[in-house]
């Protein structure tokens, strides 16, 4: 009954439930003052369900308490409908007589369908690095490493679905209801931008998150990249790593990597990725893109498959479980040149990382795996840049030299920093000394340096 009520709207409305605070004039008991539920609005206007009796062409004034705005929106309207329900409530239909402008055009935006498309374009504008999308939750994206809300009222489970369901296959909507998680990878069509999609369930309903590609593969002197890098990718064989917390650039970092390589050398590179990222346009090497799940069913069956592939340098998105990291080893011991990532927050702890994934029966070999076949660990940070204006790349970088390897070969993991620290002759630099370098040439400011600095009393004197 209540949804033919609604039906009967001539412009576009959307259902909700809001507690509205209203008053109206009765002319035999005076000033009336009430409350009900909002059940559904439009721009021009709303119904309410309410055990008050009011006439129709009555004037009621009040607020509407909506999470998108950051006041109440106030309003005059007047009751141009009613209904009665079976357990005697009423459904009054009334319609805006005078209210904000601001506050009608934001109600538009919340009751017309939101298009994924225009959604993300509009974060893109925004600087945004990615987009999150849950239900009963107002849209937000991360600009700069920081949460901003959009201004856009909280997403229901339907809008969810229609927008994600516009972008995938009936083999994925399977796949997601199977696995309750989807990788997929999205080209934005009027911005030519590719987006990285992560679906999972939360509370029953799917949510979204989106990491936005960057629109161009940058250098390593656009990206602030230590300059031994263009020693590294002349390397034949051997394991280098790209580590770092979330968000702090690795992808890009190893795109940047795979461009130097495919514009200098000769090569057959094959990248296994989830979702594939970045596209290459082949140049002087030649690049196979493989996407798991689709072109391959693992990272570890991909870099299996690519020993048999005459493949000179593999690029695997990223070292997730003792499988892929034991494969990765392999290909390098093997005369592979292997680039990866792996979410740690130091180059020793990324070498600490992948020795105690595998059984400690098996650690030892591993350390003398480990010990010959990586060629350099680069970690990163992505931080605020003093002047506001976006972010700046701090690195930490670890180049094998055979005193190194020694140590990592007689598990003297924890001795490696003194050599990183006076290591620059080999191009090794600390993070803190990154850090010390960006503080002084006024890029960051001394309470970032200090935030992700190891020794902070490196700082105390300035």
């Amino acid at each position: 009954m209540f949804k033919n009520f609604m039906n009967k709207r001539t412009t576009r409305r959307k259902e909700c439930d809001y507690q509205l605070k209203y008053s109206f004039i009765d002319e035999n008991v005076g000033a009336v003052f009430g409350g009900a539920e909002v059940r559904d609005i439009s721009v021009n206007g709303f119904a309410i369900e309410s055990k008050d009796v009011i006439k129709i062409g009555t004037v009621i004034q009040g607020e509407l308490p909506f999470p998108f705005l950051e006041a109440p929106l106030k309003f005059v309207g007047k009751v141009v409908r009613i209904q009665k329900t079976e357990d005697n409530k009423y459904i009054y239909g009334v319609s805006f007589n005078e209210i904000d402008k601001n506050g009608q055009a934001k109600i538009g935006t919340y009751v017309e369908k939101i298009d994924l498309d225009a959604f993300l374009s509009s974060a893109i504008r925004k600087g945004a690095t990615s987009v999150h999308l849950a239900v009963g939750c107002m849209p937000v994206c991360r600009v700069d490493g920081k949460i901003m809300h959009m201004d856009v009222v909280p997403v229901s489970a339907e809008d969810i679905e229609r927008m994600l369901f516009s972008i995938i296959s009936e083999k994925q909507k399977d796949d997601l209801y199977k696995n309750s998680e989807l990788d997929f990878a999205y080209t934005l069509p009027q911005e030519n931008r590719r987006l990285r999609i992560n679906v999972f369930f939360e509370k029953g309903h799917p949510a979204i998150v989106a990491k936005i590609v960057g629109s161009e593969i940058k250098s390593f002197e656009e990206l602030g990249l230590s300059s031994v890098l263009h020693d590294i990718v002349n390397k034949k064989s051997g394991l280098i790593i790209v580590s770092g917390p979330m968000d702090s650039g690795k992808s890009t970092t190893l795109a940047s990597i795979i461009e130097n390589i495919n514009k200098k050398r000769e090569s057959v590179i094959i990248s296994i990725e989830n979702p594939v990222e970045y596209i290459y346009t082949s140049k002087n090497s030649l690049i196979y893109q493989r996407d798991v799940g689709i072109d391959t069913p693992s990272f570890s069956e991909g870099l299996k498959s690519a020993l048999r592939q005459d493949a000179d340098i593999v690029l695997m998105g990223e070292m997730k479980d003792l499988d892929s990291i034991a494969q990765a080893i392999s290909a390098a011991e093997e005369g592979q040149l292997v680039f990866s990532t792996l979410h740690t927050t130091s180059t020793i702890e990324c070498i600490s990382r992948l020795i105690d994934i595998f059984p400690v029966e098996q650690q030892a070999q591993i350390r003398i795996q480990l010990a010959s076949s990586l060629e350099c660990i680069i970690c990163q940070y992505l931080l605020p840049r003093a002047d506001g204006k976006g972010r700046i790349l701090a690195t930490e970088v670890l180049m094998f030299t055979p005193a190194i390897r020694n140590l990592i070969r007689k598990a003297r993991i924890e001795q490696i920093y003194s050599y990183i620290e006076s290591g620059a002759e080999f191009g090794m630099h600390t993070m803190d000394s990154s850090l010390m370098d960006l503080y002084r040439r006024g890029l960051i400011t001394k309470e970032t340096a200090i935030t992700f600095v190891t020794k902070k009393e490196v700082f105390g004197p300035l």
